[in-house]
């Protein structure tokens, strides 16, 4: 097949005749892909201007080259790249894991208006922002995720990597890609012991901290299996009886209202009373331990149904307390707080009582 100049080009884009299609594909492929030449602006203008108004009508083979090229081309134009990354993901692919025309709005889009396929292309960039991150956990999709959590070159926000580790409660499979971040903060990989395997959790014992400063972790994970009906909770009797309480208790009631008046460091105060937790052991199971270790104290120290539901609801809807209360998470807490047992409850508190205070710092 002859070769063509670049100016020669605009008469045979606008021929209808198949063999001139053909002449125009092998040249732009020759001008601009295969043979490296260097193109001066009006050339590639040309060039790309013709691809771009191409590039629909040709087969895929032809589109997938023309990809392949263009992904590691900064002066590709970016409606054709756009193009590209929206094809099939066989034609997709390439660009959308090289190209840096692509930016952070391009990526977003393709996270959440393509199918898994393109997704996994974004995580597989070298690095990814935190808003296209936070794309990527919201479609949901563990293997998604996992696949974005592999990426070391992926910036994950604070708040996005809480949502994961509280997902990965119920997806086993973003446990080990989380766990294996650098950038895992040591409260979240303590918050993650009470439901990884054994594996797991002697890889954050190893990595944070000996066994016993995860004291409390330990506990919320054997009371949780004592509340699930299972053997597993062994804490030994203490060797002597624990100290009654023969000094005020709060009613439930009054805690509720100081969270309703938004008085936290009251609610804070009457929680101590209720609980006879010190000051660093009631911050630490309110704040830093989830709502599991709420409910187990709560449970231990008598509280209703009703009450508990209430300060739940405070303490984990952000300021929607009612809109919480309707999630499938609050449904799951107070299915929970129901099947504790009682007596395996009150032994973890008093564990909690009896800690000493730098084993409650994360």
């Amino acid at each position: 097949m002859r070769k063509v100049s670049v100016s020669e080009l605009v008469d045979v884009a606008r021929s209808a005749k198949p063999e001139d299609r053909g002449v125009l594909v092998d040249s732009l492929n020759d001008l601009c892909l295969r043979s490296g030449r260097h193109l001066n602006d009006s050339e590639k203008d040309l060039v790309y201007d013709i691809l771009t108004n191409l590039i629909q009508d040709v087969e895929m083979n032809i589109r997938r080259e023309l990809a392949e090229q263009l992904a590691d081309r900064d002066d590709a134009p970016k409606g054709l790249v756009n193009t590209l990354a929206t094809d099939m993901i066989d034609v997709a692919q390439p660009v959308i894991v090289r190209s840096m025309v692509l930016d952070d709005h391009d990526l977003i889009g393709l996270v959440l208006d393509h199918a898994e396929s393109h997704q996994l292309a974004v995580t597989m960039r070298p690095s990814l922002s935190e808003q296209v991150t936070e794309s990527i956990a919201d479609t949901g999709n563990p293997t998604v995720i996992s696949a974005m959590l592999e990426n070391e070159g992926a910036a994950i926000s604070r708040r996005t990597m809480q949502r994961i580790v509280e997902a990965s409660a119920d997806e086993p499979r973003l446990q080990e890609p989380l766990i294996n971040r650098s950038d895992l903060s040591e409260d979240l990989a303590r918050r993650m012991y009470g439901w990884v395997g054994d594996a797991m959790r002697d890889y954050i014992e190893e990595k944070y901290a000996p066994p016993e400063d995860i004291a409390l972790d330990d506990a919320v994970t054997k009371a949780v299996s004592s509340a699930l009906g299972t053997d597993i909770f062994e804490a030994e009797e203490p060797e002597t009886e624990a100290k009654p309480h023969f000094g005020y208790r709060p009613h439930p009631r009054l805690l509720v209202k100081a969270l309703e008046e938004n008085d936290v460091f009251r609610f804070e105060e009457l929680f101590r009373e209720l609980t006879d937790l010190s000051g660093s052991s009631a911050t630490r199971v309110l704040y830093d331990s989830g709502p599991e270790a709420v409910a187990i104290a709560c449970k231990a120290s008598g509280m209703d149904k009703m009450n508990f539901g209430k300060i739940i609801g405070f303490l984990q809807g952000g300021g929607e307390t009612d809109t919480y209360m309707q999630t499938p998470a609050f449904s799951k807490i107070m299915d929970y707080f129901d099947r504790i047992d009682t007596p395996g409850a009150k032994r973890v508190l008093h564990v909690w009582r009896d800690a000493p205070g730098d084993s409650w710092s994360p």
